[in-house]
């Protein structure tokens, strides 16, 4: 939750930590279940833009072999929270409508999303890895099998 009267003064690599564990929606495991965020704030025409980087180590189970690894990201990102609709439509900013009327703004949801948009189609443990015997199901990246291929 950032709040107005912090926006008004502005904040320069703030670092905020966002409890996800009680996030609907949004199937996606952090380590210590934080979304972590280093942000800089700053007043524009009609609203604020908050630039920084969303940083977290991220629980993936590998395509291949289906063991469990992390995997730490460093994403940039570029939010734009506006009072005004036609402003809406910035292609280089993630554009958050943000009504004058409303004391504070809740990033969360965005702030995943982003981070869910840069997970990798393909997740692998290694870019080696060797996966599975397809016979009998053995870790090919720890052990031979005797299985014909």
């Amino acid at each position: 939750m950032v709040l107005r009267s912090d926006l008004l003064t502005g904040f320069n690599n703030k670092l905020f930590e966002i409890d996800i564990k009680n996030v609907d929606g949004f199937d996606i495991t952090l380590v210590d279940n934080k979304l972590i965020c280093n942000l800089t704030s700053k007043i524009v025409k009609n609203g604020f833009e908050i630039s920084g980087h969303i940083i977290n180590t991220i629980l993936y189970d590998c395509d291949r072999c289906l063991e469990s690894f992390c995997n730490k990201n460093i994403i940039n990102t570029n939010l734009l929270l506006s009072n005004d609709s036609g402003k809406l439509d910035n292609q280089n900013y993630e554009t958050i409508y943000f009504s004058d009327h409303k004391d504070s703004v809740d990033l969360t949801k965005i702030l995943l999303e982003i981070l869910i948009i840069e997970i990798p189609f393909k997740k692998l443990c290694t870019n080696p890895c060797k996966g599975l015997c397809q016979v009998c199901g053995i870790n090919l990246n720890y052990k031979l099998c005797s299985c014909s291929n």
